[in-house]
Formats: structure tokens, C-alpha cells, sequence
């Protein structure tokens, strides 16, 4: 699925490749828009090739039910919500299809194990609210001082140990378990949602993207990329092509949003400063699952962990295990 759709201010577009490698893509990606609204989601499935479509479909397909988006207007509903609301609403549909892929890969053993990310972004006017699962990631790149932030923070195993302080952001990305999550939909009942609220200047882009582009692409090259036109349907195809060139080892997909640059609607110098990103629930240290002690015993054995202690992993490559 690809296409640019433009509302009064804002301006998107959402791609998506098999790349390189992988026969079928297991990624999902949507855009809904309305005017000044825009919600967007990209879902990057595992668990196998047919696990893993219908993970990331049943995502999709979930959000837009329970949030009533089969005709755009629909999205005029959000209007007069205040953040903390749609916040919620975010959370609970995430949650809904975290419910729907339980119960699908409960009634098909062939699909057991199946899972997905997800991270859906809600845009109105220069807010922005994104809810997260996963290692898909949301980042903000600032056309004012072309510096690149991100916004979402991965629940992956070498993420936690990264925040712990047992390795570096650069062994992070060579690591053995780096694939690992311990959070996406699909593993259990109960799941947390993170949820973040940022703002964007104009001329600021939002993205939205699964691992396939992060694993070839550094959020420094994904910053000038995206500053390099003012077409997010250009930008998305720049981000998919270079990481087709480098190899495209995985599925990709991205979202791009771009608030449109007007010196009419041109914020302040005080709204600039507050475009630090809030987090509207708890910080990634209390969001981990993992305690310090836990962390450091699967550090040690990362080689080869225990089958019974290994956190679940999205290897695609993999079919679902049978029970």
C-alpha cells in the first residue's frame, strides 16, 4: 500500500516493500485522514509468513473498527477530545487487538505464536499522540534545527539492557538477542501500552517506520532524508529505496507526516522549546518488566539462553512453535 493524501496543513504518505529477502511481507501499514486529522499505524508481524500477515492485518483491521474509521469523517469524532481521552482510546484499541490476535492463534494451531508490533500515531493540527508496542518506531525530525528525536523507546531486549547501563547503543546493535521483544501483541492477555505526546513546529516531520528501515538506516540519515523534500510521498520512497540498497533484509515500511511550513501559522519561539516529548504514562525504567538481577542473568547467557527463560523472539524466519 502506498499513496500521499493531504489534509488543510498536514501532508502524509505510508509505504511499504517486501525488500529484499523475505518472500512475503508481514508488515501492515494505514493511513486515516480528515482535514486537520490524520491517524496512522504501522504493524510489523512475527511468527511466520502467514502468522505474521495475519497478526499485523488483524491489528490494522482491529483499530479501524474500534475506532470506527471506515469513512474518514469518522475521524471528526476526535475533535473536541481532550489528549487524555484520545490517549485512552488509543490504549484500549491496541489492547482490543491484542484480545482478537490471542483469541486467533488460540483457535488455529497454525497460527500459535503469531504476533505483532504496533505503533499508531494520532495528529491534530501540530499535536501529536502516539501509543506503542513493540520495536516499530515513531521519531521526530525538526526542520528548525534539522535534529532528529525519537519519540517511541524499543521493548527489546537489548534496549533493557542498554537502559540498565549493561551495554552500549552500539553493541545494541550487533547483539545476539537483538531481535528479542519483550512486549509486543500476542504474547499475553495483559499488555501495557506506552503512550507519548509531542508536538510538531512547521515544516516538522513525523515518521513512523518498522525495523526494516532502522536495521539498515541511522536515525541520522532517516533526519536528512526526510529535511531533503517537502513531498512525504518523495520522502517515504527515499527511506525504502536506500534500504533496499543496502540489502533489505526485512520487510519495511514507513509513514511520513509533514506539518505544513506557513509564516501565517508559524508557532513562536516559546512553542519551540516546548517541543520536548511528554510521556503520558510511566518512563521506560518502570516500564520494563525486567528487574536488574533478570536483565544481568540474560545478558550472561545471550549466547544460547535457556528455552524456558528466553523472552519471546520475532525471528519471522520461524513458524509458529506447535504445542
Amino acid at each position: 500500500m502506498h499513496g500521499p493524501k493531504s489534509g488543510a496543513r498536514l501532508h502524509s504518505s505510508a509505504s511499504t516493500s517486501v525488500g529484499q529477502v523475505r518472500e512475503n511481507n508481514e508488515d501492515n501499514v494505514h493511513l486515516w485522514l480528515d482535514d486537520d486529522l490524520v491517524l496512522a499505524i504501522v504493524a510489523d508481524g512475527m511468527g511466520g509468513a502467514a502468522a505474521g500477515e495475519e497478526a499485523s492485518r488483524l491489528a490494522v483491521e482491529t483499530v479501524q473498527t474500534g475506532l470506527a474509521l471506515a469513512e474518514q469523517s469518522a475521524l471528526r469524532a476526535f475533535e473536541p477530545l481532550a489528549d487524555d481521552s484520545i490517549a485512552q482510546k488509543l490504549r484500549d484499541v491496541i489492547r482490543a487487538a491484542n484480545s482478537d490476535i490471542m483469541r486467533r492463534a488460540a483457535a488455529d494451531p497454525q497460527l500459535r505464536g503469531m504476533g505483532t508490533t504496533v505503533t499508531l500515531a494520532f495528529v491534530r493540527n501540530n499535536q501529536v499522540i502516539v501509543a506503542h508496542v513493540g520495536d516499530s518506531r515513531a521519531y521526530l525530525v525538526s526542520r528548525r534545527d534539522r535534529s532528529i528525536h525519537q519519540i517511541t523507546a524499543d521493548h527489546s531486549f537489548v534496549e533493557a539492557l542498554v537502559a540498565a547501563g549493561h551495554i552500549t547503543q552500539e553493541q545494541a546493535e550487533d547483539h545476539p538477542m537483538r531481535n528479542v521483544l519483550y512486549r509486543a501483541l500476542g504474547q499475553t492477555e495483559d499488555i501495557d501500552v506506552d503512550v507519548y505526546h509531542s508536538r510538531l513546529l512547521p515544516g516538522d516531520r513525523l515518521i513512523l517506520c518498522s525495523d526494516g528501515l532502522t536495521r539498515h538506516v541511522k536515525s541520522a540519515e532517516i533526519a536528512t532524508i526526510a529535511l531533503s523534500d517537502d513531498d512525504p510521498d518523495v520522502i517515504s520512497e527515499r527511506l525504502i529505496q536506500l534500504t533496499n540498497d543496502r540489502g533489505g533484509e526485512d520487510n519495511v515500511s514507513v509513514v511520513v507526516i509533514v506539518l505544513e511550513d506557513s509564516d501565517e501559522d508559524a508557532l513562536d519561539e516559546q512553542a519551540a522549546i516546548e517541543n520536548d516529548t511528554l510521556v503520558l504514562n510511566r518512563p521506560l525504567s518502570e516500564l520494563l518488566n525486567l528487574d536488574e538481577t533478570r536483565l544481568a542473568e540474560l545478558h550472561r547467557s545471550s549466547a544460547g539462553p535457556d528455552e524456558s527463560d528466553a523472552l519471546p523472539s520475532k525471528e519471522k524466519d520461524e513458524p509458529p512453535t506447535e504445542p
